[in-house]
Parts: structure tokens; C-alpha cells; sequence
């Protein structure tokens, strides 16, 4: 006897199939979950601290150029990201102190990265160019080459607790004239062409790990202020706030002293719940559903249920909204 999948079966499993062959395993488990799930996802917020060149070429023509690489990579790559690139921000990120060791000071990286509302801040030093030379190719056939290899380090920094969430080193190479070479090994001027050559090989690896990491973070927000029962947070449109959302709060709890004098941040358990009623361009207010000392909060998230997400209370309208605006 022969059996015979219904119509709709063989549709569905082609669509799959289609799907999965396409966009690779990956892409397709992210949309069965997003399916399954029924839940938006909220953009993180990251800035930048100025970058370090300890190259000693290309001043800071070649730190701009390493900069405005980066950033145009992670703008057209990682879609969930909302890059804080405005002067005041610049200015803020410029002014964190550093520890003896060099590092960042965790509880003024935190406090600043609070108030502006991001997750994480990203840091990045061009450490080294070396020149090298050597012979490729078939015994016999081989070829001199004259290359420069660039080497970066590059940081992300969590601002709920100051942990790090991406510490990776990169080195890339190109090959160039000899003139090129040693120009470069004897820091004669500064060739840009070379120069972001250089870049832009690194800045591919860069963003994707960069991607690959604070992708996997959930979206975090603050509250900045209290006045009443008023709470504004440091995060509106920009990420996806929507009247109605519910946020989860977390308390707080003592800072951890680790290494060379460095802090960390413990968030405590959830405390409370807090409702959308505004939401502008970069910033949001709530009120208390439940819960005490919310302004003691450590960081909220978005509450994943189906009922959460776009109910406007106390009868409230689109239309109050913008007129709010």
C-alpha cells in the first residue's frame, strides 16, 4: 500500500528545507526561536572610549581612520546595536580615569555608562605594526614579499558589572612595494592608502566577534531618575521601548574587589516590575506595578510574556503620546 504525506505537509517541509539551505543552521535556529518565542528584541546601546595607538605611526589621522572603520562595519553588520557617537558622549568617554595598570576604572566607566544608557563600551588600541619579509610560493619558484602586519586589541566592556565581554587580539597582514615597507619601518609620513588597508582586514574580524558576543547579551537599561512614582530611564525609541512594556528590576548589591585594584558589580534579585507610560526619542518614563526601593535598582530588563508588551494603561492613546512629544 502506498502512503502519501497530505499536500500541506510536503509544503511545509519544502519551505523548511528551503529556509535551512539558504541561510545555513544558524540563522534558522534564530528564527525558530524568534517564531516560537513571539518576543521583541530591544538594541543595545555601545560607545566607544578614544582608541590607544601605541604604533607610532600614522598619528591621529590613522586613530580617526581606525575608529570610522570600526564603526561603519558594526553599523552595516550588527543590526541590534545603536552606536552613542555625539560630541558630549565623546567628551564624557574621553574624561574616564584609568587605573595605574592602565586599565579603565570600572565604577566611573559603569556610572558614566549608566547614564547614557548602554550596555556596553567598546575599547580598542592599535598595538603594533610589524614589518616583515619573507619567500612564498613552490621550491624553486618562490617570490620575495615585503608585508606589514597590523595588531589590535580590542575590549568590550559590560556596564551592569564591569566584567569583560569580549578580549580578543587580532593581527592581519598586507603586502606592499618595498618604498611602502620602508617608509614605513623608518615611520617616514603616513601613507593612508596602507593605512586602511590595514584597517579595514582588521575591522572585519573585529566586528563580527564584536557582534557575535554582544548579540548574545540581553538588553539592559537604567533608571536615571525618580520623582514620585516617575521613573525615567536612559532608553526610548532607539532601542524599541513601546508604551506598555514591562520591566523587570533588579537590585543592587556591594562592589567586588578584584585584581589590581579593580571593582565589579553584583546585581541582586529581581525587586519589582516597572510599566512604560512615555517613551521619546532616547529616554522613557515608567511607573511602579510593584516592588520597593526601585531607585536602589541595579538595571531592568524587559519582561518576556505576551500580555506585557504594547498595553497602554489608564486608557491612554497613541495620540497622548504624540502630543506628549
Amino acid at each position: 500500500m502506498k502512503i502519501m504525506a497530505p499536500k500541506g505537509t510536503i509544503t511545509v517541509a519544502l519551505c523548511f528545507m528551503t529556509i535551512f539551505l539558504g541561510i545555513g543552521c544558524a540563522a534558522t535556529k534564530k528564527i525558530t526561536n524568534d517564531i516560537r518565542s513571539g518576543d521583541k528584541a530591544l538594541k543595545k546601546k555601545i560607545a566607544f572610549v578614544p582608541i590607544v595607538n601605541k604604533t607610532g605611526y600614522g598619528g591621529k589621522e590613522f586613530e580617526k581612520s581606525a575608529t570610522a572603520q570600526l564603526k561603519t562595519c558594526l553599523k552595516s553588520v550588527c543590526e541590534n546595536f545603536v552606536i552613542i557617537d555625539s560630541p558630549t558622549a565623546r567628551n564624557l568617554l574621553e574624561q574616564i580615569p584609568r587605573l595605574p595598570s592602565g586599565q579603565l576604572n570600572n565604577l566611573a566607566l559603569i556610572k558614566l555608562g549608566r547614564t547614557l544608557g548602554l550596555n556596553a563600551v567598546v575599547e580598542k588600541s592599535l598595538s603594533e605594526i610589524e614589518c616583515l619579509s619573507d619567500k612564498r610560493g613552490i621550491w624553486g619558484f618562490r617570490n620575495s614579499r615585503t608585508l606589514l602586519e597590523l595588531h589590535v586589541r580590542v575590549k568590550a566592556h559590560d556596564i551592569e558589572t564591569g566584567a569583560i565581554l569580549v578580549d580578543e587580539a587580532v593581527s592581519d597582514e598586507v603586502e606592499v612595494s618595498e618604498r611602502d615597507w620602508q617608509d614605513v619601518k623608518d615611520r617616514n609620513g603616513y601613507h593612508k592608502e596602507i593605512g586602511d588597508r590595514l584597517l579595514a582586514k582588521a575591522a572585519d574580524r573585529i566586528c563580527g566577534r564584536l557582534c557575535e558576543s554582544l548579540d548574545s547579551e540581553p538588553w539592559k537599561g537604567y533608571v536615571i531618575s525618580v520623582s514620585g512614582n516617575t521613573f525615567s530611564l536612559a532608553a526610548g525609541k532607539d532601542v524599541g521601548l513601546a508604551i506598555g512594556d514591562v520591566l523587570e528590576v533588579f537590585g543592587t548589591s556591594e562592589a567586588i574587589e578584584g585584581q589590581g585594584g579593580q571593582f565589579y558589580l553584583l546585581s541582586g534579585p529581581k525587586i519589582g516590575e516597572l510599566r512604560i507610560t512615555r517613551v521619546y526619542r532616547n529616554r522613557a518614563e515608567a511607573t511602579a506595578i510593584h516592588g520597593s526601593d526601585l531607585q536602589k535598582s541595579s538595571y531592568v530588563k524587559l519582561k518576556h510574556s505576551h500580555n506585557s508588551a504594547n498595553l497602554i494603561p489608564n486608557n491612554r492613546t497613541d495620540t497622548d503620546q504624540r502630543n506628549q512629544e
